[in-house]
C-alpha cells in the first residue's frame, strides 16, 4: 500500500513545479522518520518493561529457599491412579491393572535434559570400549523391533538365556558400572516426592534407547527384583499395552486391552496386580525414545560383592502441601 501511495502522489504533482514535488516528499519523508521513531520508543518502551518483569520473577526465585522451591514443584505433581481392567484370572474376576500408577510433573525440562544428555555420553563410551563389557549392548539389528540398545548399572541382567548358558535373570559372575552420580540423584528424587516407597530404594537400573521400530514384547518383569519399580520416558511419547494375555500380532506390533499413554517425563509405577498379574509391552515406536528404569534388587538375588551405596540410605520423604482449591491429582 505505501508503494501504491507514493506512485500516485508522485504522479499527482509530476506537473507542478520541480520545488513543490521536492518539499512535499520531504515532508512525507520527515512524518515516515517521525512514525518509526515512535514505534522503536514504544518497542524498547515494552522490552525494558518485559525486562522489569523478568528481573522481578528471577529475583522471587532466587529469594526462595530450597525448600520453598521444592514446595511449589510438589503442588504442580499429577498422579493417575484410577486404571482398570477386569479379567478372569484362575477363576476370578481381578483389576489386572491394580496398583499402576503415572506420575507427572517430577522432573523438569531441563533435569530431563540432563539426562538424555548424560545417556548419550554413556553410549558414546560404551561404543568406545570405555564401560565395564556388560554395561552397554549394541546388538545387531537384524529385524523390525530387534537390536534396542540398553546400558545396565548396579547389576547385570540377563533378559534371556544367552551364548553362555546363563538363565534370565541377574547374573552374578559379571560386573557393570555402578550408579553414576545423576542416576543417584534422580532416584532420591523418586523416593523423596512420594513416586516410590522409602522401603523400596532402588540400587540398579537399566536405560533402553529406543530407535525408530523397537519394541519390547509382552513379559512380566524378572522376581529377582522386588516391586514396585518404575520407569521414566524420556525424548518423546509411547504407549505401552497391560493385559493378562497380550497378543503378538507381527514384530514390534501387540494388542491388548489397556493402552497407557506415557508423556515425555512421566514416571509409571508397576506394582501389584499390574507388575505381577498383567503382562506389558511397548509396541515398535514412531520415533526415538530413552527409557530409564529404575528397580531395587531382591536381597537374596543381590550378587557377592555388591556393596549398597551409602548415599541412597535414610532418603526421607518431603512434606507434602495441601492441594490447592481446583487442582487435585487426576
Amino acid at each position: 500500500m505505501e508503494t501504491t501511495t507514493t506512485t500516485a502522489s508522485f504522479k499527482r504533482h509530476s506537473l507542478t513545479p520541480q520545488g513543490v514535488v521536492v518539499e512535499e516528499q520531504e515532508e512525507q519523508e520527515d512524518e515516515e522518520e517521525e512514525e518509526e521513531e515512535e514505534e522503536e520508543q514504544t518497542a524498547d518502551a515494552e522490552a525494558a518493561v518485559m525486562k522489569h518483569n523478568n528481573n522481578d520473577d528471577d529475583e522471587e526465585e532466587e529469594e526462595l529457599s530450597v525448600a520453598e522451591r521444592e514446595q511449589r514443584r510438589l503442588l504442580g505433581l499429577k498422579v493417575r491412579k484410577d486404571f482398570m481392567c477386569m479379567e478372569r484370572v484362575d477363576g476370578r474376576l481381578l483389576n489386572v491393572v491394580e496398583g499402576l500408577e503415572l506420575h507427572m510433573g517430577v522432573f523438569s525440562a531441563a533435569e530431563q535434559t540432563r539426562l538424555v544428555n548424560m545417556v548419550y555420553d554413556f553410549q558414546t563410551k560404551g561404543r568406545q570400549q570405555q564401560l565395564r563389557e556388560r554395561t552397554y549392548s549394541e546388538p545387531r539389528k537384524w529385524m523390525r523391533g530387534k537390536g534396542r540398545i540398553t546400558i545396565q548399572f548396579g547389576c547385570c541382567y540377563n533378559y534371556a538365556t544367552d551364548k553362555y548358558g546363563n538363565p534370565p535373570g541377574i547374573l552374578h559372575e559379571e560386573a557393570v558400572d555402578p550408579l553414576p552420580q545423576l542416576l543417584r540423584n534422580t532416584i532420591k528424587r523418586l523416593v523423596r516426592w512420594h513416586v516410590l516407597p522409602t522401603t523400596c530404594v532402588p540400587d540398579s537400573c537399566i536405560i533402553n534407547i529406543y530407535d525408530e521400530g523397537d519394541c519390547i514384547p509382552p513379559h512380566i518383569d524378572h522376581h529377582d527384583f522386588v516391586r514396585p519399580f518404575c520407569t521414566l520416558s524420556l525424548l518423546s511419547e509411547c504407549c505401552i499395552l497391560f493385559g493378562g494375555n497380550l497378543k503378538i500380532i507381527g514384530p514390534g506390533s501387540f494388542d491388548g486391552p489397556v493402552s497407557v499413554p506415557l508423556p515425555v517425563g512421566s514416571v509409571l509405577v508397576l506394582k501389584g496386580n499390574g507388575a505381577d498379574v498383567a503382562k506389558h509391552a511397548v509396541p515398535a515406536v514412531p520415533t526415538r525414545r530413552i527409557s530409564i528404569t529404575f528397580r531395587k534388587m531382591d536381597p537374596l538375588k543381590v550378587p557377592p560383592g555388591f556393596v549398597e551405596d551409602k548415599e541412597l540410605q535414610g532418603v526421607c520423604p518431603a512434606v507434602l502441601p495441601s492441594p490447592r482449591p481446583g487442582k487435585e491429582n487426576c
